[in-house]
């Protein structure tokens, strides 16, 4: 059973992923309970609630040409429901830019399986 929710909870974070890499804004916010708070700590963003996550995720979705998280390593505690996922971020700007970052990324489940908190920290350049 153990191995089965570990599987559900990977699949569930690499559908947040693959919904940002894709512009989904509507997809990457149903991973989150409706009252589910994001948290980036580098830059002191602290979200809760769908009427908050929805429109900093449309905000970075149009500010991309083209996103990508690879996935790196993940650890799952399958009797708590959280997770750890160290991922390298590439983000191709609109205005030029390019983000090139090692991120490590918390995740609490729900008993729905939804994101009920997720927390995160940008890293520097990969080299």
């Amino acid at each position: 059973m153990a191995r089965d929710r570990n599987f559900y909870i990977e699949a569930v974070v690499r559908g947040y992923f693959g919904a940002m890499d894709s512009g989904d804004v509507d997809g990457t916010v149903a991973c989150f309970a409706p009252d589910a708070t994001l948290t980036w700590e580098s830059n002191n963003v602290r979200l809760t609630g769908h009427d908050e996550l929805r429109p900093f995720f449309a905000e970075l979705c149009a500010g991309t040409n083209a996103m990508a998280h690879e996935v790196t390593n993940f650890v799952v505690d399958t009797d708590k429901g959280t997770c750890a996922v160290e991922i390298i971020y590439r983000n191709e700007r609109t205005d030029g830019t390019l983000a090139d970052m090692a991120n490590c990324n918390f995740f609490d489940f729900g008993a729905d399986g939804k994101f009920t908190r997720v927390r995160f920290w940008s890293g520097g350049s990969v080299d």
